[in-house]
């Protein structure tokens, strides 16, 4: 019970902390470097050149934002292909470093949709990745160390070519609206 009193409570907080409002961030270009779940180095900037992408933040281990927030992304790709006839590249950054290696982050991932980057790295580079993109993440401590988890910002951060915030597509967002969005970006 008290476990799901705590999951419950890092919902709300990861929802109030983490919807993100374009004109609160910076308007300036953000990247990254991160290892990817088959273990390439990925620099944003190189990878992603010239090109708009999705984004988002969680962990593998997360019960019920992360998982839901996949199966939207999922179906946010599936939609704008149809309705585009390309793809964009979505990334879902693990917050999670102790425990989300590379090769777990990748079955995670693939699971929802198999074109999207499973990325992570070590604490000091997601401290970077936190502050770059303006998110929150913060470890919650369980009963015991490998009993915890992990707050963080919600929704899908949409970056345009030149890797600048172009919009935010939130659950709850129409397909219609996310396709939006993202068209919004190009």
């Amino acid at each position: 019970m008290k476990r799901l009193l705590i999951g419950s409570l890092a919902v709300v907080v990861a929802f109030v902390l983490g919807f993100w409002g374009s004109n609160q961030l910076p308007e300036d270009a953000r990247g990254f470097e991160l290892t990817r779940s088959d273990g390439a180095q990925i620099n944003s900037f190189d990878a992603l050149k010239g090109q708009p992408y999705l984004i988002t933040f969680g962990y593998t281990y997360c019960p019920d934002v992360c998982p839901t927030t996949l199966a939207y992304l999922a179906g946010v790709l599936q939609a704008y292909q149809s309705a585009e006839g390309e793809e964009i590249q979505s990334v879902f950054v693990s917050v999670d470093p102790e425990r989300d290696t590379p090769d777990k982050l990748g079955q995670y991932v693939e699971y929802f949709d198999s074109s999207i980057w499973g990325v992570t790295g070590t604490e000091a580079q997601l401290g970077q990745v936190k502050q770059t993109y303006s998110i929150f993440f913060e470890k919650v401590q369980g009963k015991d160390p490998d009993n915890y988890l992990i707050d963080h910002s919600a929704g899908i951060l949409v970056m345009d070519s030149k890797h600048r915030l172009s919009g935010v597509i939130r659950e709850g967002d129409s397909l219609e609206q996310a396709i939006a969005t993202i068209q919004n970006a190009q």
